[in-house]
């Protein structure tokens, strides 16, 4: 209940993994929202806004900064890692100020909620399954000083390499990033080729990144880069798994800086750079403004076998409830759950041949209920198919 009745209210999730409750005819909020200061950009000529809004109800369902505690521990490797980028890079909550120093983004640009959004039922709770996958967040400038705009491989090179590297190849020895001036004095291409390709010591692979923009990298570092279209046609043939830049020539020529790209942050295995849990599910009591229950949504089973509890997957797609159950595809393992609505036990899953990346829907013919699912795959590295999957008792 709030103030004494039962809400009537609508709920708005967003990516930072926090709910604002509204009253649905008057559009009030239901707890007050503060506007609060937040981190301010130093790129020369930019100005970000001072503050922004947060709920005082409900509380965040998901973690709003990384901290040192949220260093992964799914192995000792990954652990030291995380926790020595983080040192590096810092991480600065839900709203870190865009600069040319990378820093961690969390919570992610894919959520918290998703674009599969949330189910409610009659009694006023809300149901919902998010990400807690770490992303990181860059500016590169799009230009030299003197006006000219980067090439290819220096801007690759900026968005891969200079949080470690340095924007002016420099490194920082003392910490174990070398400098790359003048690399052709200690080491070969082939070489740099094979360490860019397979990763060593403390840099990870590079294998994912397309063909051409790695390339670029290499060339641009030995000063012998090439136009543009050689690494788009014949040398750079091919496109890697991963979400690498979002730079765009007409960027360049109309901004002083342009967005790194889209980049989820993983450990050398592949899993997220973040303790567990990286996708969860949970419910709400908009009455009250209660978080009722939280649980991962999604596992690995490799790492089950390790003996790591259910660590939760990214997910997309959203879920819907009956009278007694939460029924969600969304996972990167190619399951459909069946949670038990008011404790969030896991009472039945199935396999699907793909990823039920859509939002279920639930029918009923002759008195036999039926839920259905699109299994289109293709998320999270994940296989792409196009299957319709439907599901009843017997």
């Amino acid at each position: 209940m709030h103030n004494g009745r039962k809400v009537d209210a609508v709920a708005q999730g967003t990516k930072f993994g926090v709910v604002f409750v509204f009253d649905r005819v008057t559009g009030e909020p239901l707890w007050p929202i503060y506007e609060r200061s937040v981190p301010q950009t130093n790129l020369p000529g930019e100005q970000t806004w001072p503050t922004q809004p947060f709920p005082s109800m409900p509380p965040p369902l998901m973690r709003q900064v990384y901290t040192e505690d949220d260093a992964s521990n799914v192995s000792p490797e990954a652990h030291a890692l995380t926790l020595e980028r983080l040192k590096h890079d810092g991480s600065f909550g839900p709203y870190p100020a865009p600069g040319l120093k990378e820093t961690i983004m969390f919570p992610g640009f894919d959520g918290g909620m998703e674009w599969g959004g949330a189910a409610a039922d009659p009694d006023g709770n809300y149901y919902v399954n998010l990400n807690e996958v770490p992303w990181l967040l860059q500016m590169i400038p799009t230009k030299r000083s003197d006006g000219a705009p980067l090439s290819l491989g220096e801007r690759t090179y900026m968005i891969q390499c200079a949080a470690c590297h340095g924007l002016d190849r420099r490194g920082d020895p003392a910490n174990g990033f070398p400098s790359l001036v003048n690399i052709g004095q200690t080491i070969t291409k082939e070489q740099v080729t094979q360490i860019v390709q397979q990763g060593g010591g403390r840099m990870p692979s590079f294998a994912a990144l397309p063909n051409g923009q790695r390339q670029s990298i290499i060339d641009f570092l030995f000063g012998d880069e090439q136009p543009t279209a050689t690494y788009q046609q014949g040398r750079g043939g091919g496109r890697g798994g991963a979400s690498s830049g979002g730079y765009s020539q007409s960027q360049g020529e109309s901004a002083s800086y342009a967005f790194a790209g889209y980049r989820r942050w993983f450990d050398a295995q592949g899993y997220p750079a973040i303790k567990p849990p990286w996708g969860s599910l949970s419910a709400v009591d908009l009455n009250t403004g209660e978080i009722k229950w939280k649980v991962p949504l999604g596992e690995y089973p490799e790492l089950m076998k390790k003996g790591i509890p259910p660590t939760g997957t990214e997910n997309y797609g959203g879920p819907i409830v009956t009278a007694g159950l939460i029924f969600i595809g969304a996972t990167a393992d190619e399951t459909f759950h069946a949670f038990d609505k008011d404790t969030g036990e896991i009472l039945w899953q199935a396999g699907l041949p793909f990823g039920g990346n859509a939002t279920p829907s639930t029918y009923m013919i002759d008195g036999k209920q039926y839920v259905v699912i699109a299994a289109g795959g293709g998320k999270s590295n994940r296989p792409s198919g196009g299957t319709i999957v439907a599901f009843a008792l017997p």
